[in-house]
């Protein structure tokens, strides 16, 4: 049986898995990563290390850097092992002073339901995005 290019195709399309409908942090490959803002410009990855590990073990820290002044660019990822770790540094850090600074903290990465039927919907479509 022969198939012409654009049975293929729908083929094909109908052979992606469809994207889960879970709401809520997604974990990485390496564990539960948070996304921490307004972090104050002279801060230091151990600063951040000790601040974030008193909610478990924290596997890694990093810390961006502007190329010409060397400071912090206001922003971290903190990355745990155990999600409830993580969420614990949420909870009790978000909205709170580190440095004289308000710091937000947030899952750096998670599905929301609108993000869920956009990616069905691009999928469908025949184009795959690895990304929420």
């Amino acid at each position: 049986m022969s198939f012409s290019s654009r049975q293929r195709h729908r083929h094909q399309r109908a052979e992606f898995p469809r994207p889960s409908s879970v709401v809520g942090p997604l974990e990485s490959i390496n564990g539960w990563i948070l996304f921490a803002t307004g972090i104050h410009e002279e801060a230091q990855e151990d600063d951040l290390h000790d601040l974030f590990s008193e909610f478990g073990k924290v596997k890694s820290v990093h810390l961006n850097l502007d190329r010409k002044t060397g400071l912090a660019k206001g922003y971290c990822m903190i990355e745990y092992d155990k999600k409830e770790e993580a969420q614990d540094a949420i909870n009790s850090l978000h909205g709170s002073k580190f440095l004289n600074r308000i710091i937000n903290v947030h899952w750096a990465f998670c599905k929301s339901s609108s993000t869920a039927l956009s990616s069905t919907s691009t999928i469908e479509r025949g184009r795959r995005r690895d990304y929420p």
